[in-house]
């Protein structure tokens, strides 16, 4: 499928070199649709071929690990389509896909290759922390993530690598920098899933934490009746939640 991407990319950018009106403009919305669609198809082939590899015994970083094949497939995507949705998301899979088989050095080459304001940020920003905690070190986490921070004209970029960072800093007991992170990635995009998730990670340390008390609140139980946690003040409690779809 990234194949035939690939031929029609070229098809269509022989019709404008050579002044064709009707293709001298940017592409429509379904077919950037259809771009995206395939090469997610793509990424989950890819991903259930390096489970499959992984499940049947597989070691990481070993020269067959389906995660280099993958990657350049996706790599070469991304070299074609700059600026694309469907190449963004390339990118980051494709990095990610070095992560998770732990080419640390390849993906850092890779990493250095992706531009501040390149919209794969807003995914890959979730792969480099993946290394740290894979590693167990965050030190590169953070540096590269505040980098692309502090050095970004998007909004949305900002806040999720401000994120990220801030989970590498909770992860390494440094509290009061990563609320601080969380915050600044709250306030960089409001209404964007990563502020959304930096508020809500801000409310679980201030609210939910080991050893505070459980916020009070009352909800109306299978039976019909209203179960108030306040009134259960000095008994041990289980609280359960659960959610359908």
């Amino acid at each position: 499928m990234v194949q035939r991407l690939f031929f029609a990319s070229l098809f269509v950018g022989t019709l404008m070199g050579s002044g064709h009106p009707a293709l001298a403009q940017t592409p429509p919305p379904a077919a950037a649709a259809v771009a995206v669609a395939e090469i997610r198809q793509t990424i989950d082939t890819a991903w259930k071929e390096v489970q499959a590899y992984r499940t049947g015994g597989g070691k990481p970083s070993a020269p067959d690990h389906p995660a280099l094949k993958w990657h350049a497939t996706l790599w070469e995507y991304r070299e074609q389509h700059q600026g694309t949705e469907a190449a963004a998301r390339a990118t980051a899979d494709a990095i990610r896909l070095l992560v998770r088989g732990e080419f640390w050095d390849q993906a850092h080459v890779r990493m250095a290759a992706v531009g501040v304001d390149d919209r794969a940020w807003e995914r890959l920003s979730a792969a480099v922390y993946e290394e740290g905690s894979t590693r167990k070190d965050f030190a590169y986490t953070i540096e590269t993530l505040s980098k692309v921070a502090a050095t970004t004209t998007s909004p949305t970029i900002k806040s999720a690598t401000l994120l990220d960072v801030g989970r590498a800093q909770r992860r390494q007991g440094n509290m009061d920098a990563a609320k601080e992170s969380f915050e600044a990635s709250r306030s960089a995009a409001p209404g964007s899933a990563s502020s959304e998730e930096a508020a809500g990670i801000l409310y679980e340390i201030a609210h939910l934490s080991v050893g505070l008390p459980a916020p009070t609140f009352s909800a109306r139980a299978r039976n019909g009746k209203t179960v108030d946690l306040t009134a259960l003040k000095g008994r041990a409690v289980v609280l359960v939640f659960w959610a359908t779809t």
